[in-house]
């Protein structure tokens, strides 16, 4: 099952890429102002945008392991 991006995961992954919100929100082209408030855990943002965001993270070589990790997030690291 793919993992669900939660606000707190989606603040973890894009701080370990070193990603601030509005580089996020220009390449998923989501308003920043909705990022930041997903983030804050004040709203909910729809599915593909999640998805979106996501497939952003994930390329840049972040793994969402909740259970490995106690931030959730880990950098996959080339063997």
């Amino acid at each position: 099952m793919e993992p669900v991006l939660t606000p707190l995961l989606c603040r973890e992954a894009r701080t370990l890429l070193d990603l601030d919100t509005a580089e996020v929100a220009f390449v998923t082209r989501i308003p920043v102002l909705d990022l930041e408030m997903f983030e804050a855990g004040h709203t909910m943002l729809p599915t593909i945008t999640l998805a979106a965001l996501q497939r952003l993270f994930e390329r840049g070589g972040v793994v969402f392991a909740p259970e490995k990790s106690r931030r959730g997030v880990l950098l996959q690291t080339s063997a």
